[in-house]
């Protein structure tokens, strides 16, 4: 089923210290050297999970930014400050229904338009989960321009505008259902809200990587995240019966008026007063009965 996702975020340093050439070699799935830190990150063992990457760069740019090392450092050298922001993220759900070749090209177009045209450098990796189930893409950008053979000294604060983010949200949409259209599929997504699209429930949350690897490897039986998605999926399953009852004027009583609830507990009551009287009529005539034979019988 496709579904829809655009999820951007921020890798800077102001959280332990993280490293943008580590953002990039797990999203990579390989072993890369941080210059700055003077750390390998390997993660090699991830590249399972990676179908295809690739660096898409605009027209001119100089040969080391196609090597992820050269990139990424170059990146990592640049910024000084100690919270500076190194990176942009973008996490797209792709369609199932697409092919690993389909799902691939699609983020590459979307990036090239959307991202690579506005002056950005963009790793675009395709991850398959062994599942099969959440095939998504991470685009790990530049925050600034290349100017020559180095970056801009100025970060372009027009990358930084909720509106753009807005436009790129309805972008993906649009580029996720051409693409399924062209496949000959009939599902569609949608990038606005539950609320925007008239549809009466509660968004569900993410379990998160963090709880699913606690439930994975046994450390807590039902992570709490587990839980919330349980509850909220049960508050969706009522709320068609609770808006049923608010039409009927059953959720907020009246003064005299008796509630769908009381009802049925009042009806409870009735039917077990009346089992009780059928009960105790229905013995006191069996003992009655009994009674009467063992006079006869004496007489």
């Amino acid at each position: 089923m496709a579904l829809y996702r655009l999820e951007a975020k921020i890798i800077g340093r102001e959280k332990r210290g993280r490293s943008v050439v580590a953002a990039a070699a797990y999203r990579d799935g390989r072993k890369l050297f941080g210059e700055r830190e003077g750390k390998t990150h390997d993660y090699s063992r991830r590249s399972k999970g990676v179908v295809e990457s690739t660096i898409l760069s605009p027209e001119g740019s100089p040969s080391w930014a196609g090597d992820p090392a050269k990139l990424w450092n170059s990146v990592e050298a640049g910024e000084k400050r100690a919270d500076a922001q190194l990176a942009r993220e973008f996490i797209l759900a792709v369609p199932p229904e697409l092919s690993a070749s389909e799902q691939f090209q699609l983020a590459v177009a979307w990036s090239q338009k959307e991202l690579i045209a506005s002056g950005m450098v963009a790793e675009v990796s395709l991850h398959h989960t062994k599942t099969g189930k959440n095939p998504h893409v991470h685009i790990l950008c530049t925050m600034r321009k290349l100017d020559g053979d180095k970056f801009s000294a100025k970060k372009p604060r027009e990358w930084n505008d909720v509106g753009l983010l807005v436009t790129q949200r309805e972008s993906w949409a649009n580029a996720v259902n051409t693409a399924l259209e062209k496949a000959g599929r009939p599902e569609r997504v949608d990038h606005r809200s539950l609320k925007d699209q008239g549809i009466d429930r509660i968004p569900e949350p993410k379990i998160g990587v963090a709880a699913a690897a606690m439930k994975r490897r046994g450390v807590e039986a039902d992570p709490e995240r587990f839980q919330l998605v349980r509850y909220v999926k049960l508050l969706n399953d009522m709320r068609p019966h609770v808006r049923t009852l608010e039409r009927l004027g059953q959720t907020r009583p009246k003064v005299g008026q008796v509630l769908w609830f009381e009802r049925s507990r009042l009806f409870m009551a009735r039917l077990r007063e009346n089992v009780s009287s059928k009960v105790k009529d229905a013995w006191q005539s069996l003992i009655g009965t009994r009674q009467s034979r063992e006079r006869d019988i004496s007489r």
